[in-house]
């Protein structure tokens, strides 16, 4: 599958060589944008082989909302292994000024397996990034 952009605001390519999707926001997103464009990314990764491991590339966008934060860990995360069938690993690429962004003390630190259904881990490296992803699944 080739690579493919969501109107302005998300890039998506397949690295079948790694296993990877890689999610590249480009700009900050409204809620609604953020929302559309995780379910594009189920889409899209589900149809490049079922891949479970994606590099979320977030140093782009703004701080991201509490709202938004308990639709992904409630509603989007709970999808993924009804979608790809198996424990999905998401490794968020950040920059290190947005390690701390998120204020919302019910959320465990990273990294952090939620539920039996998806990994997450944080990153401001992408080569640590890729190597988390590739030491999973």
């Amino acid at each position: 599958m080739t690579s493919t952009t969501l109107a302005d605001f998300l890039h998506l390519t397949y690295r079948p060589d790694l296993g990877i999707v890689a999610v590249r926001w480009t700009r900050p997103t409204a809620s609604h944008e953020l929302r559309t464009g995780y379910q594009e990314v189920l889409r899209y990764a589900t149809a490049c082989d079922l891949c479970r491991r994606w590099l979320i590339d977030s140093r782009r966008r703004l701080e991201v909302d509490a709202r938004d934060v308990h639709w992904l860990t409630t509603v989007f995360y709970p999808l993924l292994r009804q979608h790809l069938g198996n424990q999905a690993y998401l490794a968020f690429l950040v920059a290190p000024h947005q390690l701390n962004d998120v204020h919302d003390d019910t959320l465990p630190s990273l990294p952090y397996t939620h539920g039996n259904y998806c990994s997450l881990n944080q990153f401001t490296d992408e080569g640590e990034a890729v190597r988390w992803l590739c030491s999973h699944g």
